[in-house]
């Protein structure tokens, strides 16, 4: 493989990160989709579908269903409603996260020392949970104002879709710059979920490496295969996601039109949603977000790994 010396480890990082987002999100924005859709049916008018598989029937009915405002526009395009935004979104949040993450972990690393042999430095897993909550609060701050947009794209119906930068004007005039930081609170919390995962998944990765290398530099610096990374990345996210599910699933709907100007607070949405269906409203759409987070990561962190390898 080549070394473009040129970049430095952050500038790799930063290359990564928006590689990975971009083609991550174009692949599974279908997905995408139907998790927000499942999200923000926990606060919708009307009576609840009776069971998970009359959520979906229901969601997908909606998103499919002709547009009258769009003639010969084919079904099909409706699934990838918002992707612009998505792309957008997902590749700057990759980037900062990544970058963020990187500069946390060596700044820690040199706070701590390098952690060999020495009783008084961080252990290796809460190293890891430190800076991915720091990349996590950095990122979520710089990049809410993308999630509340892309909420409202992607939950748009009829003639209320608009185009981007459109929405983005509505949104400033109707809320003020407030409207932007809409579910920031949720967002902020919901950043254990990074943590927990980087955590897991760098753990795995350094005693794998270890196992493979005797604990040597060289080893530590090796490029794990894909099958390493793919099953690291499946069994981190699925406990990170499942830890703090609810906080994204409020965050969404807090970051919803329809929730928009009914003054409500974090505590009181989730009262709201739990008085309607109790803990499993909490966690409605969580297998959908599974089916779509967990392939999404393993995409995500594969292409990520390759292009580190490559740079």
């Amino acid at each position: 493989m080549p070394n473009h010396s040129t970049l430095t480890p952050l500038q790799k990082e930063v290359v990564s990160g928006l590689t990975a987002g971009c083609v991550t999100s174009v692949l599974v924005h279908p997905l995408d989709l139907v998790k927000l859709k499942l999200q923000l049916l926990s606060t919708a008018a009307g009576t609840q579908p009776r069971g998970e598989v009359g959520k979906y029937t229901q969601v997908l009915r909606a998103i499919l269903r002709p547009d009258p405002d769009a003639a010969g526009r084919r079904p099909w395009r409706a699934l990838y409603r918002g992707l612009a935004i998505n792309v957008l979104g997902n590749s700057v949040a990759w980037a900062m996260y990544f970058a963020s993450y990187r500069a946390a972990k060596d700044l820690l690393a040199r706070t701590d020392g390098d952690g060999e042999g020495d009783s008084s430095a961080r252990p290796e897993p809460l190293r890891y949970l430190a800076a991915g909550g720091l990349a996590g609060v950095a990122t979520s701050l710089a990049t809410n104002p993308l999630w509340v947009l892309k909420t409202r794209i992607m939950a748009a119906e009829g003639p209320r879709r608009l185009p981007l930068w459109r929405t983005a004007r509505a949104l400033v005039a109707q809320e003020g710059a407030r409207g932007l930081a809409r579910g920031l609170a949720p967002s902020v919390l919901g950043v254990s979920q990074g943590a927990v995962y980087f955590m897991c998944y760098d753990t795995l990765k350094q005693r794998r490496r270890r196992r493979l290398g005797g604990g040597s530099s060289a080893a530590a610096d090796e490029r794990l295969g894909p099958r390493d990374t793919i099953v690291y990345t499946a069994l981190s996210k699925m406990v990170s996601t499942s830890s703090v599910y609810p906080l994204q699933l409020v965050k969404s709907n807090l970051q919803s039109e329809q929730l928009a100007q009914g003054g409500w607070s974090m505590r009181s949405l989730v009262a709201y949603i739990y008085a309607r269906g109790g803990v499993a409203a909490l966690y409605s759409g969580l297998g959908t977000n599974l089916v779509k987070a967990v392939p999404t990561t393993c995409i995500t962190f594969c292409i990520y790994e390759a292009m580190k390898g490559y740079l």
